[in-house]
């Protein structure tokens, strides 16, 4: 072998290691979805837990889904409770959830939410957003509050944002 490297002139070089055959590039893939994930035939009681206490962040994100599509007032806190979450596609989730679930069942927690000085502005931001969507009077009414009052830029930004999108829903389109 090495007379017919000497002939050709050629070096070998060493090829490339494929994808996924060493541990170093098999970690940076995780997280591992896992073969049973979180989903609406599971408790409330399960997926809440599942919520507060996984690990794994698609785990996290599918079981807020779960909760979502569940419905009913008993999903709303867990739904709430998801707004914390480190990750955002878990707390994406739990927004929309939310607003999926109507205005009867969210828009009380969201006012209380967006109201109290006390929770993260991450969260206020998000049940301004929620509110918004609920394209009502009630909602309105709290939404400009918060954007005049709020000491949070970030959550005057998103009632602001959320009071002009119900407004340009009010306006009729120009054909």
């Amino acid at each position: 072998m090495a007379e017919e490297k000497k002939e050709t002139g050629k070096k070998e070089t060493p090829g490339a290691v494929p994808l996924g055959e060493t541990e170093a590039i098999d970690a940076l893939a995780e997280p591992q979805v896992p073969e049973n994930l979180p989903d609406a035939t599971w408790s409330v009681e399960e997926l809440a837990e599942v919520v507060a206490r996984e690990s794994n962040m698609l785990v996290r994100a599918n079981a807020v889904n779960a909760l979502a599509k569940k419905g009913g007032p008993d999903v709303v806190e867990p739904l709430v409770s998801a707004l914390k979450d480190p990750e955002d596609p878990v707390k994406a989730n739990a927004l929309v959830g939310l607003a999926a679930l109507g205005r009867d069942l969210v828009q009380d927690r969201m006012a209380e939410l967006l109201l109290d000085r006390e929770t993260n502005e991450e969260i206020r931001g998000g049940a301004a957003w929620i509110l918004g969507e609920m394209m009502d009077e009630k909602s309105l009414d709290i939404l400009k509050r918060a954007a005049e009052e709020d000491e949070s830029p970030f959550v005057r930004v998103h009632a602001k944002a959320s009071i002009l999108a119900h407004e340009q829903a009010r306006v009729p389109e120009k054909k």
